[in-house]
């Protein structure tokens, strides 16, 4: 049971600009104060256990860092961003595997902005273990205007 009010719901977050199904991550976000969010991944029973790898099953570190460019994606989208978000460059350590029997990952971001680019500083966690520490670019490029016929 978390602490937090649900800010958004995994439904909800379909009408941003992040993916859709399977590659969509993030599975719920909690309150978002200024520049900082925390948000939730489920990964029991997840979809990747069974291949990656049949006989040594771990969560892949490639989910792990398309969920912290999300987490700073939804805080963008929130704070009124709008366009189609890319990401540009990121930094990762992981400390611990995300393994069969964990329930959900934690992530808790903070967020410093500079024009179109988003600058994430995101902690990974199963309970109180650290997972990884993700460092996402997220540069949001504005939609081109419509030209007119």
């Amino acid at each position: 049971m978390s602490l937090y009010n649900v800010a958004y719901e995994r439904s909800e977050l379909s009408s941003t600009f992040l993916p859709v199904g399977q590659m969509l991550q993030i599975d719920r976000v909690f309150e978002i104060v200024n520049a900082h969010l925390v948000c939730e991944l489920d990964v029991k029973d997840h979809w990747t256990f069974p291949m990656h790898f049949p006989s040594d099953p771990i969560f892949p570190g490639t989910l792990l860092i398309e969920a912290a460019g999300q987490a700073v994606a939804i805080w963008a989208w929130h704070t009124g961003a709008r366009g189609r978000p890319r990401l540009a460059k990121v930094a990762a350590k992981f400390e611990n595997p995300v393994l069969p029997g964990d329930e959900t990952i934690r992530l808790e971001v903070s967020v410093r902005q500079r024009k179109n680019v988003f600058l994430g500083d995101v902690h990974l966690y199963v309970l109180d273990k650290k997972i990884a520490i993700v460092e996402p670019m997220v540069i949001i490029i504005p939609d081109a205007a419509k030209p007119r016929h």
